[in-house]
């Protein structure tokens, strides 16, 4: 709620947001920051991008059924042109190739070419690791907590109940 107050004007949150490191969205965003500029780093001398890395990663997971460019889509919240310039970007550079459905030519079916298979386990060991250094900063409890706490600020209700199902 915005009031007179120097807490909830404008300017007062400009000057919060400049100075203050306990304000929960600046303190999330130097967390992704810092997450992304690592894996940004590890995955440079495989010439992937973050976003080709988790794509290289799926398509590899999912090797039973077809995948698809809208998956890419759902899977990493990205919109349709940012995805098809990285389609694009791997076709070119020998990571996934591109086949019509049988059952609809209007879609195209992504595989990973063999160098793309190659590039798969680096990847994967690329996005755990990063993954793992920032995990292993926390003890059990508190990464349960903090998944708690993610789950109900972003009102996941189902993903959290789903969890604790799992847990309990």
């Amino acid at each position: 709620v915005w009031g007179d107050d120097e807490e909830t004007t404008v300017a007062g949150f400009q000057k919060m947001w400049g100075r203050s490191t306990n304000m929960l969205t600046r303190r999330v965003h130097i967390l992704h920051r810092a997450m992304h500029d690592e894996l940004l780093s590890s995955l440079a001398p495989l010439g992937l991008s973050l976003n080709q890395a988790i794509a290289v990663c799926y398509i590899h997971d999912h090797d039973d059924g077809p995948v698809y460019q809208r998956d890419l889509e759902r899977e990493q919240g990205l919109t349709n042109p940012t995805i098809t310039a990285m389609v694009k970007s791997m076709v070119a550079n020998d990571v996934i190739y591109r086949i019509r459905d049988k059952n609809d030519g209007r879609f195209w079916q992504l595989k990973l070419t063999p160098h793309g298979l190659d590039l798969y386990e680096p990847a994967s060991k690329v996005l755990l690791s990063v993954n793992e250094r920032f995990v292993s900063r926390l003890t059990e409890e508190e990464l349960r907590t903090f998944y708690a706490l993610a789950a109900k600020l972003l009102q996941d209700d189902e993903a959290e109940e789903e969890r604790a199902a799992r847990e309990g």
